[in-house]
């Protein structure tokens, strides 16, 4: 049996969301921390070889044509072609970072331990390109995982998918697991 492998591209900067496939996929937005494993490589690890260290996701989403689209609707401030971004579709979370979090932050910056700074080198993102990242998105990563910025419920999403053959890594979709195929 032969497994799909699609894989995680390397944490950047969100500014730098112009380096992200104009392509299908799935996508978290978050912090870089030094020394931090994030949870999600050793609790689903058929995902997690190409998963980078030292990041702390916050938020899961998906787009269904352009992950750069949809990653420079979430940036706030001037990407890395010195263009100023609004985030026009931003989520709350997301926005409020940007528009209360950080500059309050900055403001008390020489008051903040060192190992507790990493909110203010800004947002991070990595990504992976999916045919499907509907499936992917509602019944990997927000089933089994906690992102403290995403509200919405993906119940429908999760029950559609179900049962369903993936077609990037040719197993089926489970609501608690995987089938493998083969």
């Amino acid at each position: 049996m032969t497994l799909k492998t699609p894989s995680w591209g390397p944490m950047c900067p969100l500014a730098h969301y112009l380096k992200a496939p104009a392509t299908a996929g799935v996508y978290e937005i978050g912090f870089r921390k030094d020394g931090y494993m994030a949870p999600q490589s050793a609790a689903f690890g058929l995902h997690a070889v190409s998963y980078p260290t030292g990041f702390y996701p916050m938020y899961v989403g998906k787009h269904q044509r352009s992950l750069r689209k949809r990653l420079g609707e979430h940036f706030i401030g001037i990407n890395s072609e010195g263009r100023t971004r609004r985030g026009s579709k931003a989520s709350k979370s997301i926005k409020n970072y940007y528009q209360s979090i950080l500059p309050n932050l900055l403001a008390m910056s020489d008051k903040i331990p060192r190992e507790l700074l990493f909110p203010l080198d800004g947002l991070f993102f990595t990504c992976m390109p999916l045919q499907e990242p509907g499936k992917f998105e509602s019944l990997v990563r927000l089933s089994h995982f906690d992102y403290p910025w995403n509200r919405r419920d993906e119940g429908q999403a999760r029950t559609q998918a179900s049962n369903t053959e993936s077609l990037d890594f040719g197993y089926i979709y489970r609501e608690k697991a995987v089938q493998f195929i083969g």
